[in-house]
C-alpha cells in the first residue's frame, strides 16, 4: 500500500470513527483520544490530517451529508423536465426514507439535533447553505404546480405544510412519538408517500383555483 492510499484510509477511519463519537456525545465531549483510539491510529492524526477538532467537525458533517445525497437523492434522480407530481413525490419519498434509515443516517440526525439544542455555531453556514439548497428544489416544484403569480406567503406555507407532514416521522422520541401513535415505520413508507403527495396536491389545487378567482375578480375590476 502506498503512503497516498495509506493516508486516504487512515483519514477515512478518522472520519467514520468521529462521526459515531459526534453523534453519541456531542462535539464539546468527543475528545481526539477517543476519536483516534476507535480509529486506532495516534492521537496526532486529527491535526495532522484535519488541522483541527473544529475542522474535522465540519468534515465529518459534510461527509455524512455526501452519504445521505447519494443515498436519497430529494430529486430522486428524475429529469428537471419529469412532470411536477412526480418529482413532488420523489422529494417526499426521500425525506422520510432518510428518516426511516438509522443505520446510514443515524449519526447525521444525532449531529444535527445536538446543534439545534446546544448549538456550537461550527456547523451554522454549512446548515444555512444546504437547507437553502433543499429549499430551491421544492420551491421550483410547487412554482409549477402553483402556477405563475404565487405568492410568497402561498409558496412557502405549502412547502411548510409539506415538510411538515413528513417530519412527523422524525425519530428520537423515548415513548415512541408520532412514530407509535401512528404505527408508522419503514414498511409504510411508500404508503406515506402517496398519502402526503395525494394530500399536498389537493391542498396545492385549492390554493391554484383561490389565486384563480382573485385574479379574475382584480381584472375585471380594473377593467
Amino acid at each position: 500500500m502506498t503512503n497516498q492510499r495509506r493516508g486516504q484510509d487512515t483519514k477515512e477511519r478518522i472520519l467514520e470513527a468521529a462521526g459515531k463519537i459526534f453523534a453519541e456525545k456531542g462535539y464539546r465531549d468527543a475528545t481526539h483520544a477517543e476519536i483516534c483510539r476507535r480509529a486506532e491510529t495516534n492521537v496526532a492524526s486529527i491535526n495532522y490530517y484535519f488541522g483541527s477538532k473544529e475542522n474535522l467537525y465540519r468534515e465529518v458533517f459534510e461527509h455524512l451529508t455526501r452519504q445521505l445525497r447519494h443515498l436519497y437523492p430529494l430529486d430522486g434522480g428524475l429529469p428537471d423536465a419529469a412532470p411536477s407530481e412526480k418529482r413532488l413525490r420523489a422529494y417526499i419519498h426521500a425525506h422520510l426514507r432518510r428518516l426511516f434509515d438509522p443505520e446510514h443516517i443515524g449519526d447525521l440526525h444525532q449531529i444535527r439535533m445536538s446543534e439545534m439544542f446546544d448549538p456550537t455555531g461550527l456547523l451554522e453556514s454549512l446548515l444555512v447553505r444546504q437547507l437553502a439548497q433543499d429549499r430551491q428544489l421544492i420551491q421550483l416544484i410547487l412554482r409549477d404546480l402553483l402556477g405563475p403569480g404565487v405568492s410568497k406567503v402561498d409558496l412557502e406555507w405549502c412547502e411548510m405544510s409539506i415538510i411538515g407532514q413528513c417530519f412527523i416521522a422524525v425519530p428520537g422520541h423515548k415513548d415512541g412519538g408520532p412514530r407509535k401513535i401512528f404505527g408508522l415505520d419503514e414498511t409504510v413508507v411508500d404508503h406515506l408517500s402517496d398519502h402526503i403527495l395525494t394530500f399536498s396536491l389537493a391542498g396545492i389545487k385549492a390554493i391554484r383555483r383561490k389565486n384563480n378567482r382573485q385574479s379574475k375578480v382584480t381584472k375585471a375590476g380594473s377593467g
